[in-house]
């Protein structure tokens, strides 16, 4: 963005669970669609032909079929909060992007240990270790689960926007037009 081009930005990917009660067992992501939503399986089809339609228009991978998995995300979040604390922001996005890409791309549950590997590895992390050791970082999310307890959080993607040293924030919920980010940085930065 060319009229911020002199701020310094750094992204912290905070945990969130949209179902906080998902088993650790992966199951039909399509079936817990359908559940979650009331919806039957033909109206979950259609809405992931239409959030392939969205990722489609910003040229990121996509899939959404029978196969697909969902689970607990307790875990994948470990590895962006070890990830951040051994690695910092860059790390904590390395890690991001191999777990976007494994549950959207390829429909893998967000626990399969084999991808939670693969997303530490990506942040210079010890896959082996991280996927061993439940407890290694299993503090520090749920202590930042109650981060987005306290902001109100209802959903994702939410940001919250500060200036360093400053109290004053900005939050936006679901996906918005770069305008409304314009206005957040805006805010905090007068």
């Amino acid at each position: 963005m060319k009229q911020f081009s002199d701020v310094d930005f750094e992204v912290r990917w905070l945990p969130y669970q949209l179902n906080p009660q998902a088993s650790d067992k992966p199951s039909s992501k399509m079936q817990a669609y359908a559940d979650k939503f009331g919806k039957s399986k033909e109206e979950v089809k259609q809405m992931g032909d239409w959030m392939k339609g969205k990722f489609d228009a910003v040229g990121l991978p996509y899939a959404f079929t029978e196969k697909g998995l969902v689970s607990s995300t307790f875990d994948a979040h470990r590895v962006l909060t070890e990830a951040y604390r051994q690695g910092g922001a860059a790390a904590q996005d390395k890690a991001a992007e191999a777990l976007f890409h494994s549950y959207f791309a390829e429909e893998k549950a967000p626990n399969d240990p084999e991808e939670l590997k693969k997303a530490a590895v990506a942040a210079g992390l010890d896959g082996d270790k991280l996927v061993a050791d439940k407890s290694l970082a299993a503090a520090e999310v749920k202590e930042e689960l109650r981060v987005g307890q306290q902001l109100r959080v209802r959903g994702v993607p939410h940001f919250v926007i500060r200036a360093d040293g400053s109290s004053k924030a900005q939050q936006i919920s679901g996906a918005q037009p770069p305008e409304e980010f314009v206005h957040a940085f805006r805010a905090v930065a007068t």
